[in-house]
């Protein structure tokens, strides 16, 4: 016999006649079961156990589906766990439907459980970059932001920091590089404060500082955050790595600022160091060789520069695809090699692979895509062809103007040889 108390709880009563054969055995049931394979699912995801975990999420959904009304938090926070277990395996599509449909189970709780919203969102953000929708990441971080402003917990907790962190990812994406300082610079305040000024998580936070601040062209500014960075890496055992991408970040900005020595040393010491760990095929690699190739060629060293990219190609030929923008980069970087060297016809077949190739991913008039234009017209114009090099050129500016404006290095650089050419003409 089964007795319901008040409580809710089931007194269950068996009584047997003789000797007892088999054992009884129970299971929970409702939303304790779904709490327990919750529970042991996110304990196979953190082992990275994934096939698992994806068993343990859909018998938690399964379960919920069957009552009435459906546990919204617990439903909510299985079908999280499986837009980040889809993420981990590279299927955004079905991360989106999961976390859409998480938080529309989200919106059904209480007030108080917008911390769980906001990791929602900042998940689907996520999701969407992956999927290359950064439009839509930028909306669901800043949701996600605003709802933690919102909430009745401190505003500057860690979990608020995280979102300001996504949030200038998502900014970053799509071009709004102040709004992403402004992020990052808040993000960083907020976790020196709780964390102190060394904790490894600054490094990360300050690295992307100073790539947001390079592309704000306020380079020494981006230096100093590297030389921050760097001296966190230092102190922290196996973080050979993380050094790794700083110095070359670090070399980078030396190379903007014209100190091309210093930026090969440092894309030197980054390079030996992805080597060791990574192996002499990696990307990352690929993009440390593309990195120093660019600062050889503009420290007067062309025909090593000319092996860092040739190498660099020969990398990603085999672990990306041949439009990938990566691949564009290294033939835009070794199109300008080859016009240092005097080699016009190796130097427009190179513009002519990356023109190609940024047409089709970035569209026509993307900055990136003007500025590979530009060069192959003037490459155009040695090759003898100076008509249709003006012509691209004009086109070239009516792209950079409207996209960067008038003041821009870039739009001056164009307006300026096209001002030239045209007198040259006449």
């Amino acid at each position: 016999s089964c007795v319901v108390r008040d409580s809710g709880q089931a007194a269950l009563r068996v009584e047997v006649g003789g000797e007892l054969g088999v054992m009884p055995w129970f299971r929970p049931v409702g939303k304790v079961a779904i709490v327990a394979l919750y529970k042991s699912a996110r304990a196979s995801f953190c082992s990275g156990d994934d096939v698992t975990a994806l068993r343990k999420c859909e018998e938690a959904l399964l379960a919920g589906d069957r009552l009435c009304p459906r546990p919204a938090r617990e439903m909510g926070d299985a079908l999280q766990l499986l837009g980040a277990l889809h993420l981990r395996r590279k299927s955004p599509s079905l991360a989106v439907k999961c976390l859409e449909r998480a938080l529309v189970l989200r919106r059904a709780q209480s007030p108080d459980e917008d911390a769980a919203m906001a990791a929602t969102l900042m998940a689907l953000g996520s999701a969407q970059t992956q999927l290359g929708a950064h439009q839509e990441s930028v909306r669901c971080n800043q949701a996600a932001v605003s709802l933690l402003e919102r909430s009745s917990e401190h505003p500057e907790s860690p979990a608020f920091a995280c979102a300001l962190q996504s949030l200038a990812g998502a900014q970053r994406a799509v071009g709004q590089h102040e709004a992403a300082r402004r992020c990052y610079e808040r993000c960083l305040e907020i976790r020196e404060n709780v964390l102190g000024p060394d904790h490894a998580l600054l490094s990360a936070v300050l690295n992307n500082l100073g790539a947001t601040l390079q592309q704000l062209l306020e380079h020494r500014e981006a230096v100093h955050c590297y030389h921050r960075a760097l001296t966190i890496d230092q102190k922290r055992p196996g973080s050979e790595l993380s050094r790794a991408t700083t110095l070359g970040n670090l070399g980078a900005a030396h190379g903007q600022l014209g100190d091309h020595q210093v930026a090969a040393d440092c894309l030197r010491s980054s390079l030996e160091i992805q080597e060791k760990h990574l192996g002499v095929e990696h990307p990352s690699v690929a993009t440390t060789l593309h990195n120093l190739g660019n600062s050889l060629a503009a420290a007067g060293s062309g025909q090593e520069a000319t092996s860092c990219h040739l190498r660099a190609l020969s990398i990603l030929s085999h672990t990306v695809s041949p439009s990938h923008p990566d691949v564009a980069s290294t033939l835009h970087s070794l199109g300008n090699v080859y016009r240092g060297l005097h080699h016009p016809a190796a130097a427009a077949k190179c513009f002519e692979g990356a023109l190609r190739i940024r047409e089709a991913v970035l569209g026509p008039t993307h900055p990136e895509t003007a500025r590979t234009r530009h060069c192959a017209a003037l490459v155009g114009c040695s090759l003898g062809d100076a008509p249709a090099a003006l012509k691209e050129l004009q086109a070239v500016v009516s792209s950079l103007c409207p996209g960067l404006g008038e003041s821009h290095p870039w739009s001056l650089q164009a307006r300026a040889d096209e001002e030239s050419l045209r007198r040259a003409i006449g």
